[in-house]
């Protein structure tokens, strides 16, 4: 038990500095005249997901694939899930009808790179020095699925900026900004690193006489401390008006997030890691899909008053983590 209390004190100290970063990335951002949407989906995802990275890198190096690939898209299902406590908790009118189609390209690259990723357990077995084809499909079109959302951003005038709160601005200068962010980032690192090792002591303890198992310990418990940052970061967004911002920070970290298999597998020096995957990483990353799929139709069906779609996001991610459970190894 004294697992359990030591894991939800690590995740209390990685909101609090997800939060920090998050305010100090927002804030060099402005001074870098960065719009607030993509700030949300490349200095706010990036920070965010810092955890994600340093546990998945970390569960790889300790042994254990199958927990870091689990934090990876556990993280994304929550991520998506974030909509659903948004929209009950904190939002009027519906999430997908107060943000702009400009997130919809993101939605797509996620989907996409989910779906590659897929792939891998057919074509996983090429490797190139030991690393998956399909991982380093992954790294190369993070980085073009970034160049065209800029693109897509700068090329076409969507009339629909943010609002921002004044009253809840952060007032603080480069220097702090960027004195803050380094400090929060290296407290995310560290404590991302003994996240993992909790969390493994977890995965191999009995709790009651249950095992939970390293899969399911991944795609639950540390899927949801590392993605507490991103929960922390949109819920302070919306508070602030900037709904394209909290959009710009879930899609932009499932973009992310995917992209860490290449780190993974990069790591993993016993071959491809899609070799030591099972079909509990193929249900985790349909699920996911299937929530980013509902996510993209409630966008394009925007109703302000209709919240149907995050309710759907809801079910879901919960029938996925019974299912996952039943899956666990």
């Amino acid at each position: 038990m004294i697992y359990i209390f030591v894991f939800f004190v690590l995740a209390y100290i990685i909101i609090m500095a997800g939060k920090k970063l998050s305010i100090c990335g927002d804030k060099i951002g402005e001074e870098m005249g960065l719009e607030k949407s993509w700030v949300g989906i490349i200095m706010l995802a990036s920070i965010t997901s810092l955890p994600e990275l340093i546990t998945s890198a970390s569960s790889t190096l300790m042994g254990n694939p199958d927990m870091a690939i689990s934090n990876i898209f556990g993280s994304n299902l929550f991520n998506i899930f974030i909509i659903f406590i948004l929209d009950v908790f904190f939002i009027k009118n519906s999430f997908s009808s107060s943000i702009s189609m400009k997130n919809y390209l993101s939605a797509f690259f996620s989907i996409l790179l989910t779906t590659i990723f897929l792939l891998g357990f057919v074509l996983g077995e090429i490797t190139i020095f030991k690393v998956s084809f399909i991982s380093i499909i992954l790294f190369i079109l993070y980085f073009v699925a970034i160049k065209l959302i800029y693109e897509f951003e700068h090329n076409y005038d969507f009339n629909d900026p943010d609002e921002i709160n004044p009253e809840d601005s952060i007032i603080m200068n480069m220097n702090q900004a960027k004195k803050g962010f380094v400090i929060s980032g290296l407290t995310v690192i560290t404590t991302g690193i003994a996240l993992t090792y909790v969390a493994d002591k977890i995965a191999n303890t009995p709790i009651f006489g249950i095992s939970l198992g390293e899969s399911f310990v991944g795609v639950i418990l540390l899927a949801l401390a590392t993605s507490l940052p991103e929960l922390t970061v949109s819920i302070q967004a919306i508070r602030m008006g900037s709904f394209n911002m909290a959009a710009g920070n879930i899609l932009g970290s499932n973009i992310f997030n995917i992209t860490i298999v290449f780190i993974a597998d990069l790591l993993y020096r016993k071959g491809s890691i899609f070799q030591s995957l099972t079909e509990f990483h193929i249900i985790s990353s349909v699920m996911s899909l299937v929530v980013l799929m509902v996510f993209m139709i409630g966008v394009l069906f925007r109703k302000k008053k209709i919240k149907i779609d995050s309710w759907i996001i809801g079910v879901v991610y919960i029938l996925a983590m019974y299912i996952l459970y039943l899956k666990r190894y």
